[in-house]
């Protein structure tokens, strides 16, 4: 008989199309080199839980936990601001903008933990953090990226609407992650 893994890297994330002040930001850091890997746009999203390995028995429970989130939460508005890096300005390894207001992600969030550790899945020990990542750099970066940072600390890129919750498997390519829909569901306005 044969054996097939019974477990994949999933995560719930919010898709994101980035606001306009963003979009024009996102040429520049491709123009920084290979150093800087901006993330591409239709990938955008901010994580809301990374579940990690996940049992394929409970696909179908976190599936209906997303049907409930629909009429739980309405759509959002998020406006982004700022610029900043992990796990700092001087040695960047992620590029993210800020949110202005994350309450309402935080909220999501919250059921989300509440919920996924009923299934067994840890609490996010570090918190929720919320940013949308818009680039990796993966080695010394230019110095134009750091005057970047220091120009724009505080821009304010736009607001987007949030109607949409995606629960994504997660498969680690050697050049990047490669994420596949298993699931989206649109939140119902009230």
């Amino acid at each position: 008989m044969m054996h097939t893994n019974r477990r994949t890297r999933t995560f719930i994330a919010v898709p994101i199309h980035p606001p306009r002040g963003l979009r024009k930001l996102l040429p520049k850091l491709d123009q920084l080199g290979t150093a800087v890997r901006p993330i591409l746009v239709d990938q955008m999203h901010i994580t809301l839980k990374f579940l990690g390995p996940t049992e394929l028995d409970d696909i179908m429970p976190i599936s209906h936990l997303l049907k409930k989130m629909r009429t739980l939460f309405p759509p959002i508005k998020l406006a982004f601001k700022g610029l900043g890096a992990f796990p700092n300005a001087e040695r960047p390894n992620v590029i993210w903008a800020g949110i202005s207001d994350p309450a309402p992600l935080a909220e999501m969030v919250q059921f989300l933990e509440q919920e996924t550790e009923l299934l067994g899945y840890p609490l996010e020990r570090k918190g929720f953090h919320p940013h949308l990542t818009l680039a990796r750099v993966n080695a010394k970066p230019p110095e134009e990226l750091f005057e970047i940072l220091r120009d724009r600390a505080n821009a304010e890129w736009g607001e987007v609407t949030v109607d949409t919750i995606k629960f994504f498997q997660s498969e680690l390519k050697t050049e990047r992650a490669q994420y596949h829909e298993m699931q989206t569901i649109k939140l119902i306005h009230r």
